[in-house]
This record gives C-alpha cells, sequence and structure tokens, in this order.
C-alpha cells in the first residue's frame, strides 16, 4: 500500500495547524520597582504628574495615599492655586509641603487665584493667608530667617479693612494657642511693629522680640542684642560693653549670620574680648571662608540678558534713591534662582523686578509697590503676574531672602583697614560693575570683596598692596586674588560694554558713579593694563589677558530682543481690573514718598499717544497704532549677527503671545536734568514677520528717530533689549 498524501485544506486537515509562540520575556515597568525605589522617584514629579501616577494603578495609588513624603517634596513649578487645583495645594501643605504654603498664603493676601466672594473678603483671606503663612513658617529651614513678616509690614491701607491687618492679628492670636510657634511668630510681628512710627507699637515691639528670644528663637536674640548694645555704648560703660560683646559671640557661635558679620567687625576694628591676636584672626577668618557661589551652567543664554538686566535694576534702584544693598541682595536672589530655575527670556525681568520688591520689604524703610513695579515695566506684565513670580521666589529660595554680599565683606575689609572717601567710592563702584557679569557671580562673595579690594588699592597705588594684616584676618593671600583681580579689571575696565542697536552703551552703572555724592568716581581715568601689572607685580602677558576675556561679547551687540506690541499685550480682564482699586484683600494706597513727589512733577508729556506710557492712556474701542510702543525687557525678535538678519522671532516654546506681524520704531530717550551730558537712553521695535521671513530693522538701513517726548524729570520709563 503506498502512503496518501493529504493536502492542508479543510476538507482533509480539519485541525490548525499549532504554531510556535517564543516566550517573551516581561519588561520592567514602573511597578517592578521595590516601594522604597518608587519613594525616591516620585518626588521629582510635579503634583499633577504625581495625580496621573496615582490613577495607573492601585498599588501606585496605595504608595501616594499613604506616605506624606511625597505630598512635602513635590514641586509647583510654574503652577499657581487657581480654583481647579486649590485642593491640590491645600492637601500638599498640611502635609508639610513649603511651597505650596508659602504660594498659598500669597495668593490669599493678595486675592490672586482663589475665586471669593466681595462679602468680608478681607476677614476670609486674612484668615486663610494668616494659617498658610503659619504653615510656612514652621516648614522653612532652621538656617533661614523668620520670613513671613515681609508681606504683611507697613504700609497698611489708611482706609476700609486691610488684609495685611488681619493677618497680624490672626497670627497674633495663633502665638497664644501655639507654644511651638510661638518663637518665630512673635518674631515676625516684633518686625511689623518695629517700622511704624509710633513709639507705644515699638515697645510693644521689643517686649515681643524678649518673648520670642525666651521660645528660643535666635534671630530675635540678635535684635535684642542690637538694641542693648546702643545703649551700652551711649553709657560709655566698658564692662557692660564686654558683656554685650561676649554675647554676640555666643550667638554668631549658635549660627546666626548677622550676628558672625557684627562680630567680624568688632573685632576688626580692636580686640574688646581681649583674645590673643591669633584667635581674633582666626574668628574674622573664619567669617571669610563662609562659602556663597552660584553656578547657572544650564542658563548660560542668559548672560547678556541678564547684563541688561542688572544696568536696568541699577537706575531703578537710582530713581528710587534705594540703597546699594538692596540691589545687591536683589541680585543675589535673581542669581540663586537661575541656579535653581530655568527662566524663559521672556520673564527674566519679571524676575528681577520681583526681587527688587521683595527686597525693599526687607531691607528699605520705602518700599516698591506691586502696581509701581508693574508701571516700571510699562505694563509688560500683570499685576497678578507679579504676585505669582513672588510666589515662585519665595518658594524656590525657601524663603531665604537674605544672604552674604560684596558689600557685607566690604564692610569688614574696610573697618579693618580703612581707605580714603574717594578710594570707598572706587571700592563700590567696582562691586556694583562686578555685578553686570554673570563670569564674576560664580567666586565666593568673600574672596570677590578682597579682590576687588585688591584691585582698588592698586588702581590708587597704595603700598603695601596687600598687607600682612589683610593676609592673616581674610586668609587670602596676594598670590590668591591676583587672578580674579585681573578678572575684575578686564570685565570692568578693559572690556567694550554691550550696546543698544543705536551703538549707545548700556552704562547705568558709570552714570550712577558720576553723581558728587560718589564725587564722580566714575569719569577717572583707570591705568592700563601693562600699570596694573607693573603694580601687581606680576609679568605682563597679553595671552593670559586674551584668556581672562575668552567670554568677552563683542562691543557692538546685536541680540537685543523687541517689545512685545501693545496691541498683543496681555489685558487684564475688564471687570476685574475696574474692580481692583476696591479689593480690600491687599492695600491699594501704598504710594512712596517719590511717587508723591513724581505726581506733581510731571512735565509735558506729548500728545502723541503712540509715544504714552501707559496703556490706559488710549480709549479701548480706539484701535492702537502699529507704532505703539511696549517695553520691558522683551523676547519678541533675536538677532542673528552673524547672518546680519533677523533669525527669528518666536521662541521654540510660543509663549509670547505677540503678534511676529507688528511694526516698530527706533526711539530716543535722554533724562532732562542730567547736566553730565550722559549717554542716551535708546531703544528699538521689531519689525520682525515671524515665520515669514521678512527682514527685521536692522536689515534696512535706519533713518535717525526724532524725540516724541519728553521725559518725566528724574523718571526712568526705561526700555530693555535683550
Amino acid at each position: 500500500t503506498g502512503t496518501v498524501a493529504h493536502c492542508r485544506c479543510s476538507k482533509c486537515y480539519s485541525l490548525p495547524i499549532r504554531k510556535r509562540i517564543r516566550k517573551r520575556t516581561s519588561a520592567l515597568t514602573l511597578l517592578s520597582l521595590p516601594e522604597e525605589v518608587l519613594l525616591c522617584v516620585l518626588p521629582y514629579l510635579s503634583a499633577e504628574d504625581l495625580l496621573c501616577i496615582r490613577a495607573v494603578h492601585p498599588r501606585l495609588r496605595d504608595v501616594v495615599d499613604n506616605h506624606a513624603s511625597l505630598w512635602a517634596k513635590v514641586n509647583f513649578e510654574d503652577t499657581w492655586p487657581v480654583p481647579p487645583v486649590l485642593w491640590l495645594f491645600e492637601r500638599a501643605a498640611e502635609k508639610g509641603n513649603f511651597e505650596a504654603a508659602v504660594k498659598l498664603g500669597i495668593a490669599y493676601l493678595y486675592n490672586e487665584g482663589p475665586l471669593l466672594s466681595d462679602e468680608g473678603r478681607a476677614d476670609v483671606c486674612g484668615r486663610k493667608a494668616s494659617h498658610f503663612f503659619s504653615l510656612a513658617e514652621s516648614l522653612r529651614s532652621p538656617m533661614t530667617d523668620p520670613f513671613i513678616w515681609v508681606f504683611i509690614r507697613p504700609p497698611w491701607s489708611p482706609t476700609g479693612s486691610c488684609c495685611k491687618a488681619v493677618v497680624f492679628d490672626h497670627l497674633k492670636a495663633e502665638c497664644d494657642n501655639n507654644v511651638e510657634k510661638k518663637g518665630p511668630l512673635l518674631h515676625c510681628l516684633a518686625r511689623v511693629l518695629q517700622l511704624f512710627e509710633d513709639d507705644e507699637r515699638r515697645s510693644e515691639a521689643i517686649s515681643m522680640l524678649e518673648e520670642s528670644s525666651q521660645a528660643g528663637c535666635l534671630q530675635s536674640s540678635y535684635l535684642l542684642w542690637e538694641h542693648s548694645r546702643k545703649a551700652a555704648v551711649s553709657m560709655n560703660d566698658p564692662g557692660r560693653y564686654l558683656q554685650c560683646v561676649r554675647t554676640l559671640r555666643n550667638y554668631a557661635a549658635k549660627g546666626c549670620w548677622e550676628a558672625q558679620l557684627s562680630l567680624a567687625k568688632v573685632c576688626c576694628s580692636g580686640n574688646p574680648l581681649g583674645l590673643d591676636t591669633k584667635a581674633c584672626t582666626d574668628l574674622v577668618a573664619q567669617f571669610f571662608r563662609i562659602l556663597c557661589v552660584f553656578w547657572f551652567s544650564h542658563c548660560s543664554h542668559l548672560f547678556l540678558s541678564r547684563y541688561i538686566l542688572v544696568d536696568w535694576l541699577v537706575e531703578v534702584t537710582t530713581m528710587k534713591e534705594f540703597s546699594s544693598l538692596t540691589l545687591h541682595m536683589t541680585l543675589g536672589c535673581v542669581d540663586r534662582y537661575l541656579a535653581l530655575r530655568s527662566v524663559p527670556k521672556s520673564r527674566l525681568q519679571l524676575l528681577g523686578i520681583a526681587c527688587m520688591v521683595i527686597c525693599t520689604r526687607y531691607v528699605s524703610k520705602e518700599i516698591l509697590t506691586i502696581r509701581e513695579a508693574v508701571w516700571l515695566t510699562d505694563n509688560t506684565y500683570k499685576y497678578e503676574d507679579l504676585v505669582r513670580m513672588m510666589g515662585e521666589v519665595m518658594s524656590v529660595l525657601r524663603g531665604k531672602i537674605r544672604s552674604p554680599t560684596l558689600l557685607d565683606y566690604g564692610e569688614v575689609l574696610l573697618s579693618l583697614l580703612p581707605l580714603e572717601r574717594r578710594t570707598t567710592h572706587l571700592f563700590s563702584y567696582i562691586c556694583e560693575l562686578s555685578l553686570l557679569y554673570s563670569a564674576l557671580a560664580t567666586p565666593p562673595c568673600a574672596k570677590l570683596a578682597c579682590a576687588a579690594l585688591l584691585l582698588t588699592r592698586a588702581l590708587h597705588h597704595y603700598a603695601p598692596i596687600w598687607p600682612c594684616l589683610l593676609v592673616d584676618y581674610t586668609g587670602f593671600s596676594k598670590e590668591d586674588l591676583v587672578p580674579l583681580s585681573l578678572l575684575l579689571y578686564v570685565k570692568c575696565f578693559n572690556e567694550d560694554v554691550p550696546k543698544d542697536t543705536r551703538h549707545v552703551a548700556l552704562n547705568g552703572v558709570r552714570q550712577r558713579f558720576e553723581d558728587e555724592v560718589y564725587q564722580h568716581i566714575s569719569t577717572d581715568k583707570v591705568m592700563d593694563y601693562k600699570e596694573l601689572c607693573q603694580v601687581l607685580e606680576i609679568p605682563e602677558e597679553e595671552t593670559q589677558m586674551e584668556s581672562l576675556s575668552s567670554t568677552n561679547q563683542p562691543a557692538d551687540v546685536y541680540d537685543f530682543l523687541a517689545s512685545p506690541s501693545s496691541a498683543n499685550k496681555r489685558r487684564r480682564n475688564d471687570s476685574m481690573q475696574a474692580h481692583r482699586g476696591s479689593f480690600v484683600a491687599t492695600p491699594t494706597a501704598e504710594l512712596s514718598n517719590q511717587e508723591d513727589t513724581l505726581v506733581g512733577n510731571i512735565l509735558d508729556w506729548s500728545l502723541d499717544t503712540s509715544c504714552s506710557g501707559y496703556e490706559g492712556d488710549q480709549e479701548e474701542s480706539e484701535p492702537e497704532k502699529d507704532s505703539d510702543c511696549g517695553s520691558g525687557i522683551c523676547f519678541g525678535c533675536l538677532l542673528d549677527t552673524s547672518l546680519g538678519r533677523c533669525s527669528g522671532h518666536v521662541p521654540p516654546g510660543g509663549d509670547l503671545g505677540e503678534d511676529p506681524g507688528h511694526v516698530g520704531e527706533t526711539m530716543s530717550l535722554s533724562w532732562p536734568g542730567n547736566a553730565s551730558g550722559s549717554p542716551r537712553k535708546s531703544w528699538r521695535r521689531c519689525l520682525g514677520r515671524g515665520k515669514s521671513g521678512h527682514p527685521c530693522l536692522d536689515c534696512y538701513p535706519r533713518d535717525p528717530a526724532p524725540d516724541k517726548r519728553k521725559r518725566m524729570d528724574g523718571w526712568m520709563y526705561f526700555k530693555i533689549f535683550i
């Protein structure tokens, strides 16, 4: 019999053919990770992403729900407590999240975000704000000073209900009920009362400081020490003064930075403790070993933008007559923020002015109000933009506003070895020039201050240029400081400063020190590099100088960006704008003395509304002119200098919300009262066409632009282009 071959049709072979299926190894997923690893990974997610992860699997849901540490560490970057996510912020704050607590406190204080009815708004907002401010105060680092008083300090609203006063009263009541929070809260309340003029409130502030000190608040103890020192000095009692210095040494040993600064000054000006020379020098040298380094390698593209921001902030400081310490503190906050968060160019000016608003509240009697700060940016940003940026800054900095500055170390150095008045102005001038350059923000402040002093003494031919006394007290030798001093010289005096599109140098610091108060120190001729090398007793090497300035920007920088057109500026909701003045959640009448003066000193403004500083100068129904002038640090159009044409008008994020087809103009402003003949400030608007590729103004010959309006006397309606 022969074999029969069957086909594989359904008639001859009805059973399906078995296929061999290769088993695949199961891929590792998030669920495969141990719980300990998940607890290390999940805190780096945003709050909204954490909720999405929670909904993926029951195991992840249990991990998220059962571990409060996740909510305490989750971040709310660029997120604000608005109604849809308000519950999320409140849950995180109650679980110990500092960022959520700070943002909620600021949101309720300024009524920015949560939607509340008009009835009893101040009471409701004040009660909520006090709760979350108190929570934030308890969550701050022990190395950070109490800070919530900065937001509720005077001026308070003179009429109607004031939310700041409501917060103050609720915090005062909480001190009686919560012993654990009593120390820092009483310190904050005392700082608020110290800013009032009447003696009764100041006496109450001293009583609160004493009670806070007894509760263990080191900062209150230091403030009481300052008060007692003044009494000891006025009584000219050596015994009481000695005891006062001993108390200061104890506070410095416990970690109070301001006490360490005061102790260093005392030890430099004398030896009241009767210590041997070595012990005294070691105390001061230890102060100079405090490191304060900021490195923002991830935002190196902002170096030029930062330069122009600092130049503008210098002019704001000069116009508002703020102290140099306010300026240095502001830039310290900006640099620390940039070291931790990436900031787009379109928000860099917002960051700078928000830091200045916070710092003026911390150190100045006259504050920069939020409305005035918004007006300084020519309404490029809205009221709520600034409030929210203040929340971002405080949450990123973890409430730490005050940090060591060049001026702090400079005061110690000058108390150790005083200089002539003119040389002191040169030292201050170099310190402010150093703020302009990001390369000079990376060295420790102590070393940079010593290098600035070495350069100052060299430029004014002091001998010896770096005495042994300075070596002993600072711990830095001349050889340690020479490279940094040369870098300071190259950056501050030998390098061409960036210019705007009309080839006008950005000389805000130079103009500030042309004033008679500083004896016109910035107009002095500075020795050349060869002579400086001879004074420093080092060989002149041109290659060394080139290496120091290897990161130089060209003299004619065209990386300045155009302002958003007024037609496309973000506007507030009409109803919100109409009723903002009636809000009682925060004072609306915070006018500084300078504002009152400026209101009466407005000069003859041109009727050309295209140059008006306020958007409100035009009726809403009136079509805005294409040549309407915007302002602020504006980031609409990058100019590619290598190609000589427009390289792009909207960054990849596309978050500018501006019309790339707006036309522009070039304008020039001058200070009417400036007799020194300082350079005129100018700015340019872009004719960019966005992605269509049409060229901007730099691709066409520019006609000289006429002056279209007079300046407000002393007012800096300043435009910045980055």
